[in-house]
């Protein structure tokens, strides 16, 4: 096989707990170092300044974007940044409940060396906003890092208008989409840390013939991972098309690779 030979379970588990173990083990935990910028090169330097916490640093950075653009990716990353250092560090969004919100006087404490990071702003409830108005200028008499992330630029979101108006005040960048090569390094790495061989045309395959967001991409990996795992195969491109009938006849809706 072109693949790692580890186990990836103990014989005889049933199937449902095998596909959650696989699953498990391709939710990489996302870092700095794991991100590829692409053209991004500005975004991931002005958000390690901002964990930096160094005088004259920006302390206030929002990041917008489409959908599987990295927006989550580097919240996540920044956060765990800075609790791996030792510091507060939040990671808020329209799904988290009222109890995950820290207290005016937490983000006061933190201090520079804090975060406040905040992903699908625009989703924000009323009473979310409220709450983050408040933090937001906690947030910047004390000096503690504020990042947010949104689909759109600040003066798009649907936020009321003085919250609105304090997401422009810092520096505000817009993600740009990797292109192909850049996507085709992020495959790469993904397999190889999976112990998936994945030759060039395949990936470059797999590009040229299915979703091209990076989670579709990433999700068809793991996918094909398995697959070839079940089956005792190395992953290639007929494998990928045997894989892709199957799953097609099991569910009309989805689509099959094209020739």
């Amino acid at each position: 096989m072109s693949r790692a030979a580890a186990p990836r379970c103990a014989a005889g588990e049933a199937t449902p707990k095998l596909q959650l173990l696989l699953d498990l083990q391709w939710s990489d935990q996302p870092s700095l170092d794991n991100f590829e910028p692409g053209a991004n090169g500005m975004v991931l330097r002005a958000l390690r300044e901002l964990l930096s916490g160094a005088d004259g640093a920006e302390r206030a950075l929002y990041l917008w974007g489409a959908q599987a653009s990295g927006k989550t990716h580097l919240l996540r990353a920044a956060c765990a940044a800075a609790q791996a250092a030792g510091h507060a560090a939040w990671l808020l969004g329209p799904q988290s409940p009222p109890s995950h919100w820290p207290s005016l006087e937490d983000v006061a404490q933190a201090g520079r060396a804090g975060l406040l990071a905040v992903d699908d702003v625009q989703g924000c409830s009323a009473w979310q906003q409220q709450v983050l108005f408040g933090l937001y200028n906690a947030a910047r008499q004390s000096g503690c890092g504020f990042l947010a992330a949104a689909d759109r630029a600040p003066a798009a979101l649907p936020l009321r208008d003085d919250l609105r108006t304090r997401m422009a005040w810092g520096l505000g960048l817009a993600l740009q989409p990797l292109d192909d090569d850049a996507k085709q390094r992020v495959l790469a790495r993904i397999a190889a840390t999976h112990g998936l061989q994945l030759r060039d045309d395949l990936s470059r395959y797999i590009l040229d013939h299915h979703a091209r967001d990076m989670a579709s991409l990433v999700d068809l990996l793991r996918r094909l991972d398995a697959y070839a795992l079940r089956h005792g195969r190395g992953a290639s491109i007929p494998l990928l098309r045997t894989m892709l009938s199957e799953s097609a006849a099991e569910s009309p809706t989805e689509p099959a690779a094209q020739p």
